[in-house]
């Protein structure tokens, strides 16, 4: 009776250790899971990149040497180019870091030489400007999102090669160009150029047009100013300057979303 009952058992066993191995063979292992590799997951959300082009008009400045007002000054406005990266914090709020490099305009300026003669000097203006900016998104209408917003800075302004022309007073009160006695043909110096580091701040307002995913189309008006700028120093140890410079900027920019 013993032996029936080891054999039923044994076979019982048999079957339902058959069934688990059948069981074990029909369930499907689950899928690997491959890693994230794209931007977000080295980045996280809510960052972008920018790059901008616009016409920089400058606006208000004036020019003293050792003291005095210039005679007369004229700065001609130029192209500025520029990019940077940024982060969206909310639908309302973003800040990003730009950097932006505005060409050389033509500038004009003439002022008397105590003690010599009246000088005229004709260079270039342009430079640098380092900014950190933040912005308030003011809600989305039909794809375009208009904002403000402002930034501060430091800006490196160059002042070009300088071309300068001195001009004598005549017994009338007129001015004539001063000419060397051996050729008769006025005389012309030459300054080097120099650069000046300045604190600078900026105020903007603009309308970002969604163009495609992850693409907007920015234009933007913005205020930039900077505190003053010098010329190289001439021969009498004295440096022009041109102080509360201030320009008006009109910018077409692309800015990628890389979460959108």
């Amino acid at each position: 009776m013993i032996r029936k009952l080891l054999v039923f058992f044994l076979l019982l066993g048999g079957i339902f250790a058959g069934r688990a191995a059948a069981a074990d063979l029909d369930t499907v292992p689950a899928p690997l899971v491959a890693p994230r590799t794209d931007f977000t997951t080295y980045l996280g959300t809510g960052w972008y990149i920018r790059g901008d082009i616009g016409y920089s008009r400058p606006q208000g400045p004036s020019g003293t040497y050792n003291g005095a007002p210039f005679d007369h000054l004229s700065v001609v406005g130029s192209a500025v180019l520029g990019g940077g990266v940024g982060y969206k914090i909310s639908n309302w709020f973003r800040a990003d870091v730009t950097a932006d490099y505005t060409f050389a305009g033509n500038v004009q300026a003439s002022y008397v030489v105590p003690n010599c003669c009246l000088a005229t000097d004709k260079t270039g203006l342009g430079g640098w400007a380092l900014l950190a900016n933040g912005y308030v998104d003011l809600g989305t209408w039909s794809g375009i999102t208009p904002y403000v917003g402002a930034g501060a800075g430091y800006a490196f302004t160059e002042v070009s090669k300088i071309v300068n022309e001195e001009f004598v007073q005549t017994a009338t009160g007129s001015f004539v160009p001063l000419t060397d006695p051996a050729t008769g043909l006025p005389v012309f110096n030459a300054f080097p150029a120099h650069t000046t580091g300045q604190f600078a701040w900026a105020l903007m307002a603009g309308a970002a047009l969604d163009v495609a995913p992850s693409v907007k189309l920015d234009f933007g008006y913005r205020y930039l100013n900077i505190a003053d700028a010098r010329f190289a120093t001439d021969t009498l140890g004295i440096a022009p300057r041109l102080k509360s410079l201030g320009a008006h900027q009109f910018r077409v920019g692309l800015r990628y979303m890389f979460d959108e």
